[in-house]
This record gives structure tokens, C-alpha cells and sequence, in this order.
């Protein structure tokens, strides 16, 4: 098959959806030679295209001013792949797949704003229902597709992701000493969403000092967010300043560093379509110690520690307890490495290839017609009397 794919959304920012881009290309363009792959890319993206080592995706790759301009050149592929949430342009007269790596907005409304909630409906749900088929991160992910879409489940793949095969080797000595790290510290790398839960993260810290008279260091990784949580209003505020560091946004090589030194990840976050920190961690022999929301649990299997994110007291107990026990520290190790394993490329990359081709089976030009002439346009139509009608109702 030809597999088109939309880059129109890969850059730098975009966190967590970058590494799926870049992992799964490396590997279908190195190990997949059955199928043939169509980039349709922007001038933003180039930068982050070459970064995928392999001269592979130049070829038949077409530049576009506009995602609309790939209904020029469809005759060029056999199946359409959007990879980063949305079905566009929609719908396309070929199969088409779209990957959701996650709706949260359905269960927490509050941490987005108006235009995004917008943007969310009008994007993603038409996209699970147009699309032939969906790829998805996890089974929570895909129960949440079923549930709130309204989609077969029949329709939805899992690929969990996965780290490249060389991730858990450790970093040169010389990429290592940049940093200057604590003898025991907890980490967290997360940009400030409110999701991620920063807040009882700290109020953990500080009750483990209160408490347990135990004053421990957290390094904190990421950026700050629109409209995200002030972390470092906040460590002022706790007073936490002389425990806690923030290292912005870092290399591979230094993440790695930190997860190999660190005494164990705290990752509070209540939602997560994966939680790609705990996959890391457990892959480079470092503790995990996470909430036990959404698809969490389905990534740490049984090689961690769990709490309940929304409890800053259960948080600072399985802290304290996992700080205070080397041999559960070990234990978890062990674990974790046995579990990490389990999230390679190549299933990534085969779960993505058995998904073009269940799109490519179920292709029909009837329902191409009906999307585009009735279910489509009555959707768009609908959201925007939607939005427009809570405008005017609130200010009235």
C-alpha cells in the first residue's frame, strides 16, 4: 500500500505527540519495505521530517501550502493517515485512518477554554466517526472512543506506544555531567496542564515535611502551559524554593540522565491518554510511584506504586514509603523492566499496518458520499449553532 500521511501539525512543541511521530516513522521507514509512505509536508515541519534519520520519507513526499491541498494528490495514495488527533481534510476520497491519542475534554471540560472545547468537538468527534478506521494509545482510550463517540469497537485499534530499541542505554558521560543533580531526589517531568496535577504534588512535599519531618528534593521538567498551572508561583507560595527545581525543557540525553539518578518518578497526573513517563522510567531501572487514573495502571501493570491523585496525604505516604524501602525501590525495578518491555516499535508499527489495511477493507464510496454531502456538513453546522446559541445565552 501507499500510506499518505498529513505533517501538518508535527513541531516541536506538541510534547508527547512529537515522540509517536518520530518513533513510529523510524520504524516503518527502516523495517517496513511492503509499503510505501507519502508525506504530505509544510515548510514548519522540514526541521523535524529530516530529524527521522532516514532519507526514506523524501521519496513521493509532496510539499503543501494547505492540509485541503492533499485532495490534489490522493491519486497518489491508498490510504490517507492523519496521526495527530484529526481526520483533515475530511472526508477523502480514499480510506482514511485518524489516531486519537485522547478526548479528555469529555471528562474534564474545565481545564480547557471555550475555543479549544470548540475546536475538540469540531475536529475530533466527526473524525472517529468518518475516518474507516482509528488508531488509539490504550484500551482506556478506546473504551472512552466507544463510550463517548459513539464508534464500534470494532473500529478502533490499540498501539500502545513504544521507545526506540536504544532508549534505555544510558547517555555518554559527557552528555551526563551538564547537570548538577541532588544524591536523592524525586522527578516529574510534565508541562504545567492542569491535568498533570502539580498542585497536590507539592502539597505532598510539603506534608512529607511537616509530617514526616522529611525535607526531599523534586527536579520538576517541562514547560509552562496557556492557562497552566504557576509552578513557580507556587513553590514560593509553599515555601518549597530550597527543595524543589524546575529544569525547563532538556535534551534526551539529560532526561535520561535524571530518570537513571533520580530516587523515583512521582507522576500525580489524573488523566492520560498513556503516561509515556512511566514507560521511560521503568525502561531505565527508575522506581515509579503514580495515580491510579485512566490508562495509568494499564502502563505500570503491577511494577508500581499507586495512589489516588486527587489525595495529597495518600501521595506523601507512598512517597515516604517507597523513599524509605531499598529493597521495594529494587523490587520495582525489577518490575518495571520486565513491564517496559512488553512497549516495543515493532508492535507499534505493526498495529498501525494492520489499521491501513482494515481502512483499506472497509472503504466504501457510498459512505465517502454520505459524509460529505449530508453527515459532515450537519455536523459542522450543528456545532457552530452550538457555540454560537451558549455565546449569546451567556450574556444575556
Amino acid at each position: 500500500m501507499r500510506i499518505g500521511i498529513n505533517c501538518f501539525l508535527l513541531q516541536e512543541n506538541i510534547g508527547g505527540m512529537r515522540q509517536y511521530f518520530h518513533r513510529l516513522f523510524r520504524e516503518l521507514l527502516a523495517n517496513d519495505h511492503d509499503n510505501s509512505y507519502v508525506f504530505f509536508y509544510f515548510e514548519h515541519n522540514i526541521c523535524e521530517l529530516e530529524q527521522l534519520g532516514n532519507d526514506r520519507w523524501k521519496e513521493g513526499a509532496i510539499l503543501l501550502d494547505s492540509q485541503d491541498g492533499a485532495n490534489f494528490h490522493l491519486d497518489k495514495i491508498d490510504v490517507y493517515f492523519c496521526p495527530f488527533g484529526a481526520l483533515w481534510p475530511r472526508p477523502v476520497k480514499v480510506p482514511s485512518v485518524v489516531m486519537i491519542h485522547d478526548i479528555q475534554e469529555k471528562y474534564y471540560p474545565q481545564f480547557f477554554s471555550k475555543k479549544v472545547l470548540f475546536d475538540r468537538e469540531f475536529y475530533y468527534d466527526p473524525s472517529t466517526h468518518i475516518a474507516d478506521h482509528v488508531i488509539t494509545i490504550s484500551r482506556f482510550t478506546k473504551d472512552s472512543i466507544v463510550k463517548h463517540h459513539s464508534v464500534s469497537p470494532d473500529k478502533i485499534s490499540v498501539a500502545y506506544h513504544s521507545l526506540s530499541d536504544d532508549f534505555s542505554k544510558a547517555p555518554s558521560p559527557r552528555e551526563s555531567c551538564k547537570l548538577t543533580l541532588p544524591l536523592k531526589f524525586i522527578f516529574y517531568p510534565a508541562n504545567r496542564w492542569a491535568h498533570k496535577n502539580h498542585d497536590n504534588m507539592l502539597k505532598a512535599i510539603c506534608i512529607l515535611k511537616q509530617k514526616f519531618n522529611l525535607a526531599v528534593d523534586c527536579i520538576f521538567t517541562g514547560h509552562d502551559a496557556p492557562g497552566g498551572y504557576p509552578l513557580k508561583e507556587k513553590i514560593l507560595h509553599y515555601g518549597l524554593e530550597g527543595q524543589v527545581q524546575i529544569l525547563g525543557y532538556l535534551t534526551e540525553a539529560e532526561i535520561k540522565h535524571i530518570y537513571k539518578e533520580a530516587t523515583m518518578l512521582c507522576f500525580p497526573s489524573i488523566f492520560e491518554g498513556f503516561g509515556m513517563p512511566i514507560l521511560e522510567a521503568m525502561s531505565l531501572g527508575c522506581p515509579v510511584v503514580c495515580s491510579n487514573a485512566t490508562s495509568i495502571p494499564e502502563v505500570a501493570g503491577d511494577a508500581a506504586l499507586l495512589f489516588n491523585g486527587d489525595d495529597p496525604e495518600e501521595i506523601a505516604h507512598k512517597i515516604y514509603r517507597l523513599w524509605n524501602d531499598e529493597d521495594l525501590r529494587n523490587d520495582l525495578i525489577k518490575l518495571g523492566e520486565s513491564q517496559a518491555v512488553k512497549f516495543n516499535p515493532q508492535i507499534t508499527a505493526q498495529k498501525h499496518i494492520e489499521a491501513f489495511t482494515k481502512a483499506a477493507s472497509s472503504f466504501c464510496k457510498y459512505k465517502y458520499f454520505y459524509n460529505k454531502f449530508f453527515y459532515d456538513p450537519l455536523f459542522k453546522a450543528k456545532v457552530v449553532i452550538k457555540y454560537k446559541y451558549q455565546t449569546r445565552f451567556k450574556s444575556s
